[in-house]
């Protein structure tokens, strides 16, 4: 990956003028708090090197990667990277609602895998199952990420799985590491607490017939008790954000989930709504919809930087026929750079000299 640079923007006294600071990155360094560009590469991910030869396409979503391989379609592998950026900013504001979960994504190595179905991931987990263990990971397969499915359509009766799974790594990666007792995926915690009342007892294996009572019955004997967290935590927090209400959708999940509504789990399950509207967990309230990337909410000026060594190019685009001026400020100088927007173009290009791992500031600002 090439040169990352980390850039926070504030507004300025002006509509016309805004403040940023740069940090340049060598060449390589990938960071996890920037925007995503939702471009997808090819090649060796430093992050995740290993999984150069089984997945050679990603993107990454903050603090979280999507891998893909060569019969996973681009359409399918952006919608899932759609879908991760919703759930991990759910405000849209281009930064992680909660920092400590995305830094323990990235800290955990943690990527969503795709493969077109099934039976690719299976085999290339037989193939590199030991490079797979090396980080945290997650299976989606291109056959069940379905962007006009529901939730998002709620004619159809047919489930996007990416929500489900995405999800799931979000969940027993970042929050069960970030709050382990409240999170976390053993006995005693809080989640697992809430989640054996909806089981209608504590049990550390999936039982031959659960209580009467029961709202959460999940039947899979693969799933341990970790496992049965993840599952349900899903499940409340997709009903409490009304994403288990859709053609035949209750019908279908029935024989493992009840509360499929908002009302339902509210009125019922009490403990788990303590936890998932709790503020200071900042877990999403808006059930991600596949659209993040057209309705996030942009800057009043956007930037592109390409970076060359110690040169980088700021690219923005402003009124036509208005001028521009970039003001950089360190310890030892200060300079000014003024150029003049062509009146066939509003793109301009400013080549900046920088020091690498070194903060600078610089201001934007234009006349019309």
């Amino acid at each position: 990956m090439g040169a990352t640079i980390r850039h926070f923007n504030r507004a300025a006294t002006s509509t016309c003028a805004a403040l940023f600071l740069f940090v340049i990155k060598p060449l390589g360094q990938a960071d996890q708090n920037f925007e995503p560009d939702f471009k997808i590469h090819s090649g060796k991910n430093e992050r995740l090197s290993k999984l150069k030869s089984a997945l050679p396409k990603h993107v990454q979503v903050f603090g979280l990667f999507i891998q893909a391989t060569e019969q996973v379609p681009d359409a399918k592998l952006l919608h899932a990277a759609d879908i991760t950026a919703d759930f991990l900013d759910n405000d849209r504001d281009g930064k992680p609602d909660n920092p400590k979960v995305n830094d323990e994504l990235w800290n955990e190595r943690s990527a969503i895998v795709m493969g077109y179905d099934e039976h690719e991931l299976e085999r290339l987990h037989d193939r590199y199952g030991e490079m797979f263990d090396t980080y945290a990971l997650q299976g989606l397969f291109a056959t069940e990420t379905l962007p006009h499915a529901g939730p998002h359509n709620p004619k159809s009766s047919a489930f996007d799985a990416s929500i489900e799974e995405i999800l799931h790594i979000i969940t027993s990666v970042g929050y069960a590491g970030t709050y382990p007792k409240v999170f976390g995926e053993r006995r005693g915690t809080e989640l697992a607490k809430a989640m054996d009342i909806a089981r209608g007892g504590y049990f550390r294996t999936v039982p031959r017939r659960y209580p009467a009572g029961a709202w959460y019955s999940y039947d899979d004997r693969t799933c341990d008790y970790g496992c049965q967290v993840t599952e349900y935590v899903y499940w409340a927090l997709t009903s409490l954000l009304d994403g288990q209400d859709f053609k035949n959708r209750g019908r279908d999940i029935g024989h493992e989930w009840k509360l499929n509504t908002p009302e339902k789990l509210r009125a019922k399950d009490k403990a788990v709504v303590k936890i998932l509207t709790d503020p200071k967990y900042r877990l999403p309230t808006r059930l991600p919809d596949g659209k993040y990337r057209q309705k996030r909410k942009q800057a009043a000026v956007r930037l592109k930087i390409t970076p060359d060594k110690n040169w980088f190019t700021l690219t923005t685009e402003l009124p036509i026929s208005s001028t521009a001026v970039v003001e950089k400020t360190n310890d030892l100088l200060s300079w000014s750079l003024a150029m003049r927007v062509p009146d066939d173009t509003a793109l301009l290009d400013f080549p900046i000299e920088a020091r690498l791992d070194q903060a600078q500031f610089f201001r934007l600002r234009f006349n019309d």
